[in-house]
């Protein structure tokens, strides 16, 4: 193997330590080789000639290139049905904590309805008064005679 110059690998080991130090300049910040290569202006088969800085980068590294064993397909599709269930339960209490909100809104209403029939049956004053009041969409109800 051909070995690289010194300016190389310094401009590797410079490389390094920005992307260790989570300072890239010229790549997303990924502690790959290609972006070791990158971010010191040298082509990757440059890169893997430096079998030094390499070795390195590499160990340098350490626990942060070893990922968390992969679950399976099935453990991830079981957990996923159980947060799917867990949120169709939360979405059916809303539901009903919401159809209760909309039964004692319309019972207020019938309520305040009545209260205004009453009030407008025995006061002439308030018949006058939703009379005036009433905008163009508004129809005040009159007592029934």
């Amino acid at each position: 193997m051909t070995a690289v110059s010194t300016a190389t690998l310094t401009a590797l080991r410079d490389a390094m330590a920005r992307l260790l130090a989570k300072r890239p300049e010229h790549t997303d910040g990924q502690l790959t080789v290609a972006n070791l290569a990158r971010e010191a202006g040298v082509c990757r088969a440059t890169a893997n000639r430096a079998e030094i800085v390499l070795k390195e980068f590499r160990t340098a590294l350490g626990d942060r290139r070893r990922a968390p064993v992969a679950r399976s397909p099935k453990i991830r599709i079981k957990e996923l049905e159980a947060e799917v269930t867990l949120l169709r339960g939360q979405e059916r209490q809303e539901i009903g904590k919401l159809r209760q909100a909309v039964q004692v809104m319309a019972q207020q209403i019938q309520v305040l309805a009545l209260g205004a029939v009453t009030r407008m049956r025995y006061s002439p004053e308030a018949v006058e008064e939703a009379g005036k009041t009433a905008g163009a969409n508004v129809v005040p109800i009159r007592p029934v005679s």
